[in-house]
């Protein structure tokens, strides 16, 4: 589908109704303090070498120094060919992708495609941009399902040169499968098609079994094909919202263009934004850094099941989830009895003090059901009751909910 010039992301009108009480299961910070990461780390990264890094910038493309410790601490170790590729440390992952489309846009006419739901910022960028963009949506009841072929036949007949997917789906706690994974970049590959991944919030597979800070099988994907960008953050993954930092991988020509231009665009680092980097890649704190994010993934979890339990006879519909700290719960449209995705958050909050996003707004669209993502770091005491409340709100029957355990 094409992407309608009048389609809003805005929630504005939404959070201008939060008061001190509002529940935000929607919410993109981590409320929940039990989860912190271990506070000495991030003082040893903000008081290292504070003297003599106070009065200096830290341009992108300044950093070899730190470029060649990272490939000797964290890349060695791995099977990942970094010849391959390059990569760059940035200060966040919104102002990375901003800038890498507008050097998209500058190099080529764009015709983009947007594997669905998707950040907002692409969207927005995309519009800002007049670039003619086309989406498809990949959810169904809860579960993902890429139709390869009506994916390729899009690119050939719109002649898209750049296709941009999260992973996991926006919000859904749904991964794309390695075999996905190849089919797509064989895809590009055969069309000349440029493929930035989001992964964000990847890199918390609820498996645990191949926890890691980098991901080879994502890296390996430029052994294929060298017209990728990946952006990651070890940060964001431990919910470091206030002092971040990303990954930016491509080919050495994209990369070296992204950091010539940050200069005078993105500007410099934070000095701590640098020395938290290598302290979350310092192979000492690795235990550390693995031990919190697997912590954080285990409560996630067990809320999760949680919310299973609550929802087990219901028609609600909840994604599949198998990674990262978010899912998505559908109510059914037929128990709400309105198919206005803003009108019902808003009445949502104003009856019961509950906050949703619609997931309509990052272009995950339901003919059945009324989506929004739930953020599964937040308090069980907090978080379950929320649920409920909503679930009788809507509910037809006068039988109330039986407890569960929390």
């Amino acid at each position: 589908m094409k992407l309608p010039l009048y389609h809003d992301t805005n929630i504005e009108p939404l959070l201008h109704k939060i008061n001190s009480e509002t529940c935000f299961l929607s919410n993109w910070n981590k409320e929940n303090k039990s989860l912190n990461f271990p506070p000495e780390i991030i003082k040893n990264a903000v008081n290292s070498s504070l003297d003599q890094s106070q009065n200096n910038y830290f341009f992108l493309d300044e950093l070899q120094e730190a470029k060649k410790w990272f490939i000797h601490e964290a890349l060695d170790n791995t099977n990942v060919n970094s010849n391959n590729f390059d990569f760059s440390i940035s200060s966040n992952g919104t102002s990375s992708a901003y800038l890498l489309i507008n050097l998209f846009h500058m190099k080529k006419k764009l015709k983009a495609l947007l594997i669905t739901p998707i950040y907002f910022t692409y969207i927005k960028v995309l519009q800002d941009l007049k670039v003619d963009t086309y989406y498809i949506e990949v959810l169904e009841e809860g579960k993902v399902t890429i139709n390869l072929h009506k994916l390729e036949d899009i690119i050939i007949e719109y002649g898209i040169n750049l296709l941009i997917m999260n992973d996991p789906l926006l919000g859904s706690g749904i991964k794309i499968t390695k075999e996905m994974y190849i089919d797509i970049v064989n895809i590009c590959k055969k069309h000349d098609v440029t493929l930035f991944i989001d992964f964000m919030y990847g890199g918390m597979e609820w498996n645990l079994r191949n926890l890691n800070v980098i991901d080879e099988f994502l890296l390996s994907l430029f052994d294929i094909y060298p017209e990728i960008i990946i952006i990651e953050s070890i940060s964001k993954r431990l919910f470091l919202n206030g002092i971040k930092n990303c990954l930016v991988y491509g080919s050495k020509e994209n990369i070296s263009l992204f950091e010539r231009v940050s200069v005078h665009s993105l500007g410099s680092l934070v000095y701590s934004q640098v020395t938290l980097f290598k302290q979350l890649y310092d192979s000492n704190n690795r235990s550390t850094v693995l031990n919190t994010i697997k912590s954080n993934i285990l409560f996630a979890m067990n809320n999760f099941e949680l919310i299973k339990t609550l929802l087990m006879d219901t028609e609600y519909v909840i994604s599949a989830c198998e990674s990262g700290y978010f899912c998505l719960i559908g109510v059914p449209y037929s128990e709400i009895g309105n198919r206005n995705n803003m009108d019902i958050a808003s009445k949502l909050i104003e009856n019961i003090n509950i906050l949703t996003i619609p997931h309509d707004r990052y272009l995950f669209e339901s003919q059945t059901h009324y989506y929004f993502r739930v953020n599964l770091s937040i308090e069980q005491s907090i978080l379950i009751p929320a649920l409920r409340k909503i679930v009788e709100f809507y509910s037809r029957s006068k039988t109330p909910y039986a407890p569960i355990s929390i």
